[in-house]
């Protein structure tokens, strides 16, 4: 019987590969450890699987697969943060990370916290990393029911899939679609289809200023069945390279208006180890007063913006346009955590701390 330890680097976080890795090897009957890395306690397994969600969690992978390397184990690195630093990685540990999805181990069945019923987006968005993980779209017609739904573009499959996946889950206890629904596409029958589910929240973004027209039209939509910010949370894009900090107000804003829940999503560089990137144009002080101010319903229902001081200013805060620089790339907006609590995708001061992320 093979020793197997399966480390989640992004252990703050649920990682569903670790999971996947795990059922699959249970399978062919070997011993399995999942969970985080604890070197003092796996020393003695045959191999390790290392599985890292986000890049600022790549330094601590390299020195355990370092580590482990000089114990003469056998090891293999996978994830998001892997496929988008492989080189990086490979440089620093000797090893090419997989790329991408491993059939290996994407349709193990088991008992998980979330799941995908496809993969794949076509919008390849500029800030978005899934085009590198999942470049095409694909639908599953078997996978494993959970209450987390992590597909990146749900609308975008086939409306035979959609009715798949709504059959599927319509006896199933609360749901979280938790990337959301796309406002480009979504529609009053895309409301009747899912409203059959057990939503816990119906979830969609306001990244870009072209698609505000569809903000305001889905808003309707929303509004039209009583569904408020209670029910309702958008996404929205912050510190994205060539954007303004009076562009990303005016969509926050506008969400808030609209009768909804606002999350702004910090965006952060797939090629860098910094989890606190900042555009030009911003500042770290103005990115995290963003975050807190529109990530809590009680103080921006109580009080304006402007007003808004959550501790002495170190530098003044620029509302100036930045000249616009080349595409860079944030991680996409999926969550691995239930986040019930605030609606939105990532609560104030957990290991995502409202960053946009990528899935597992």
């Amino acid at each position: 019987m093979t020793r197997i330890a399966v480390i989640s680097s992004s252990a703050k976080v649920y990682n569903l590969a670790v999971d996947k890795i795990g059922y699959y090897h249970r399978a062919l009957g070997d011993e399995v450890y999942m969970g985080k890395w604890r070197p003092l306690l796996l020393s003695d397994f045959d191999k390790f699987y290392f599985s890292v969600i986000f890049t600022w969690d790549i330094p601590g992978l390299v020195r355990a697969v370092n580590l482990v390397r000089s114990w003469g184990k056998e090891v293999e690195i996978g994830g998001p943060a892997a496929t988008f630093m492989h080189k990086y990685i490979h440089t620093q540990t000797g090893i090419e990370p997989h790329i991408g999805l491993d059939p290996r181990f994407e349709h193990i069945p088991g008992d998980y916290l979330a799941t995908f019923t496809s993969r794949g987006c076509i919008r390849k968005c500029a800030w978005c990393g899934v085009k590198d993980v999942e470049p095409e779209l694909v639908e599953y017609d078997k996978f494993s029911l959970a209450p987390m739904i992590l597909d990146n573009s749900l609308l975008s499959t086939s409306w035979e899939h959609q009715e798949l996946v709504v059959n599927k889950f319509v006896n199933y206890r609360a749901i979280d679609i938790n990337s959301g629904f796309d406002v480009r596409v979504f529609e009053e029958k895309h409301f009747k289809l899912y409203a059959r589910l057990n939503l816990t929240c119906w979830r969609f973004a306001f990244d870009d200023m072209k698609v505000e027209a569809d903000v305001r039209r889905v808003a309707e939509i929303m509004r039209a069945h009583r569904l408020d910010r209670h029910h309702v949370t958008v996404y929205c894009l912050i510190g994205f390279p060539g954007t303004t900090p009076e562009e990303c107000l005016h969509r926050l804003n506008t969400i808030i208006q609209l009768g909804l829940n606002p999350y702004p999503m910090r965006f952060c560089l797939l090629n860098s180890t910094d989890r606190k990137y900042v555009a030009p144009g911003w500042t770290e002080h103005l990115l995290s007063k963003m975050q807190t101010f529109y990530q809590t319903p009680n103080l921006w229902m109580a009080d304006s913006w402007e007003n808004f001081k959550p501790g002495k200013d170190r530098q003044s805060d620029p509302i100036t346009t930045p000249k616009p620089v080349s595409k860079q790339f944030s991680h996409a907006r999926l969550s691995c955590s239930d986040l019930k609590s605030k609606k939105g995708q990532w609560t104030e001061g957990g290991d995502n701390d409202g960053m946009a992320v990528c899935p597992v």
